[in-house]
């Protein structure tokens, strides 16, 4: 238990970077693979989390440091920005590809990187999934920012039922949670998904029954129980701190 390690793709910002803050308290040693620096990390990856290379150097770094991976956390994501049918063809297509490239291919290629010492460290796997996984068209979440979402719920499925007994592989679903998420634009360019905090939270709070908006640090301990000895039991579960919106 001392040589714990956890590598958070998307852990230089937002929830990833809370989740490797979460964690390192807790004693992980961990890695973050992101385009940019980790500073919050003992190790820093640079790396795009659509490229098959980028993850398995990763992989590399966490096995370096410690001889073992024992939790990888599925994080890195982009937004689509409320993209609809109305866009050109050419820039939906673009769009489209470039969110599912690193919000679902991303999450598979992390964890068939981490495969093997996952399966000998009896390990885990956290999905970070989002309130667009269950609800369409009531969050500003476009057709492909949704169907990804959705998409991540199949995974967490399949991947519980193709990982066992040796990892277990849960998601956590959080409402909306202000970060420095980016939308993808035409041309590949990028803004912010949340670039008026107190509208947006105002919001937020209006449409769950708890009239709450987390905090990322508030959501990453979501991320340690998760990985924690408390849930040897759970597998295939998706958390949903959303305050509340599947009972709306």
């Amino acid at each position: 238990m001392n040589a714990r390690t956890a590598l958070v793709t998307g852990g230089a910002s937002g929830i990833g970077e809370a989740v490797v803050r979460a964690l390192r308290a807790d004693g992980f040693t961990t890695v973050s693979l992101d385009l940019r620096a980790g500073a919050s990390a003992d190790v820093s990856v640079l790396g795009d989390v659509s490229e098959p290379q980028a993850n398995a150097s990763a992989v590399e770094a966490a096995i370096k440091a410690t001889g073992q991976l024992d939790v990888v956390v599925a994080n890195a994501g982009v937004h689509d920005g409320g993209l609809g049918l109305d866009e050109p063809p050419d820039e939906l297509l673009q769009r489209m590809r470039r969110v599912y490239d690193i919000d679902v291919i991303g999450y598979a290629l992390a964890v068939q990187a981490a495969l093997i010492p996952l399966r000998a460290a009896r390990g885990h796997v956290v999905l970070t999934l989002s309130d667009a996984s269950f609800l369409v068209g009531q969050q500003g979440a476009g057709i492909a920012y949704t169907a990804a979402k959705h998409a991540g719920v199949g995974m967490v499925g399949w991947l519980a039922r193709e990982l066992a007994p040796e990892v277990s592989v849960n998601a956590i679903a959080p409402g909306g949670v202000m970060t420095s998420l980016q939308a993808v634009d035409a041309g590949g360019s990028h803004r912010d998904v949340f670039d008026d905090p107190a509208a947006q939270t105002s919001e937020i709070e209006r449409r769950n029954p708890l009239q709450t908006v987390l905090t990322v640090d508030e959501v990453a301990a979501y991320y340690q129980w998760i990985v924690s000895d408390q849930t040897r039991g759970l597998t295939g579960q998706i958390i949903r701190p959303d305050g509340g919106l599947s009972v709306k």
